[in-house]
């Protein structure tokens, strides 16, 4: 197997929105993100309540981007 076949794919613009578009709830979340640190959990749980949103307003609810390694949020130590 060659270092291109591994990869991934560039998704096309409708991927991308299609994904803009999904929404959850904060145990789907949580899953899909494959959330291990408690602080985080708990912030998206507060945050989102029993709402599905978007990973965008999960961002917006919680303060901080959810790509690649999350930043330390507002009030929280990082561990």
């Amino acid at each position: 197997m060659t270092e291109q076949d591994e990869l991934p794919r560039k998704l096309s613009r409708q991927q991308l929105r299609a994904l803009a578009r999904e929404t959850h709830d904060a145990e789907e979340w949580i899953a899909v993100l494959d959330v291990d640190d408690p602080a985080l959990q708990r912030a998206i749980r507060e945050a989102i309540g029993p709402r599905r949103v978007t990973r965008a307003a999960l961002e917006t609810a919680i303060g901080v981007s959810l790509v690649g390694t999350p930043r330390t949020i507002r009030g929280m130590r990082k561990s």
